[in-house]
């Protein structure tokens, strides 16, 4: 979870991010259950006697989830052959988020052995 050094490979990557697209829309519709009663189109606004509980978690399961996903990215540059400073690219407003998704698709270069070490596999 805590682990930038390491390699994470194709699958497993993507498997974490689905899961965790998963867990979000999961909390979206209790949120929405919990605080509108699921009954109307339009949600009513939050009212101090709805529960906060349900937008609590919402609002802090991003934050939970960053330092564990910079390193889950990071292991993924690794396994492909790149420095985690390769992160960065993610900053660059548009064409950033299309480097990215080049570089967290692209297969394993070299299943064995690269220079972040050997990939345990899973």
């Amino acid at each position: 979870m805590f682990n930038f050094r390491s390699r994470t490979s194709l699958g497993g990557y993507w498997s974490v991010v689905l899961m965790n697209g998963l867990i979000w829309i999961a909390l979206i519709v209790f949120m929405y259950i919990s605080t509108s009663g699921g009954a109307s189109v339009f949600p009513a606004p939050i009212e101090i006697s709805q529960p906060v509980i349900p937008i609590v978690i919402l609002v802090s399961w991003p934050f939970i989830n960053i330092i564990p996903g910079l390193a889950m990215t990071v292991r993924r540059l690794h396994d492909i052959g790149k420095s985690g400073i390769y992160y960065l690219f993610a900053l660059i407003p548009v064409a950033g988020l299309f480097i990215m998704i080049i570089f967290l698709t692209t297969p394993t270069l070299n299943p064995r052995m690269n220079r972040f070490g050997y990939r345990r596999q899973v």
